[in-house]
């Protein structure tokens, strides 16, 4: 057994065990990653650590009664997936705190859509910078549909809008992210 199952098979035990001394593992194993899943709603990064501690607050008061299967590999995925719903849900509330709602833009001219070829040069931050230059609403929806995996459904209802507008926002962030990666990325 190498040091990853070991690790994963100690923290089911925790879970199971209810054993306090876990929260520290997990939050040394997950801290990184859940400041990943902050940084694509927000910008600031100390506001982001907020957020990441926050949801560890949340997380810790509930993993006991995470339910998950015995297999390590299913556990792994399904429990990170539950952290990182957990950290978007607290950045939107985050975000829904400092603004009375997110607002609407629609300054998109309908264009056909073209395939963007990626180049090998683009990396994390960049795709950040492009990200957070989407207006709030579309970079949000994008976020929960795109890499959360939330449905639509799920995302009308976290953020009050109806569900035909997630699919709208969607597509226009899709756009949008298209123009600026071509007039910024491609030289």
């Amino acid at each position: 057994m190498d040091n990853d199952q070991i690790l994963f098979r100690e923290i089911i035990k925790g879970l199971g065990s209810r054993d306090n001394k876990i929260q520290e593992r997990i939050y040394k194993l997950y801290w990184g990653y859940l400041m990943g899943v902050a940084m694509r709603y927000l910008q600031d990064r100390d506001t982001a650590k907020e957020v990441v501690n926050d949801s560890f607050i949340k997380a810790f008061k509930n993993m006991y009664d995470f339910k998950h299967d015995d297999v390590l590999d299913d556990f792994k995925k399904t429990f990170k997936s539950w952290l990182a719903r957990i950290t978007a849900r607290t950045a939107l509330d985050r975000i829904r705190s400092n603004k009375t709602m997110l607002s609407y833009v629609d300054e998109y001219t309908e264009h056909p859509t073209n395939h963007v070829y990626v180049d090998d040069k683009l990396h994390v931050e960049d795709i950040l910078k492009l990200l957070h230059r989407l207006p709030d609403l579309h970079k949000t929806v994008f976020n929960l549909y795109e890499i959360e995996g939330f449905s639509h459904d799920e995302i009308a209802k976290m953020i009050h809008i109806p569900e035909s507008s997630s699919r709208t926002y969607l597509t226009r962030a899709k756009q949008k992210l298209r123009e600026l990666y071509k007039k910024n990325m491609e030289c």
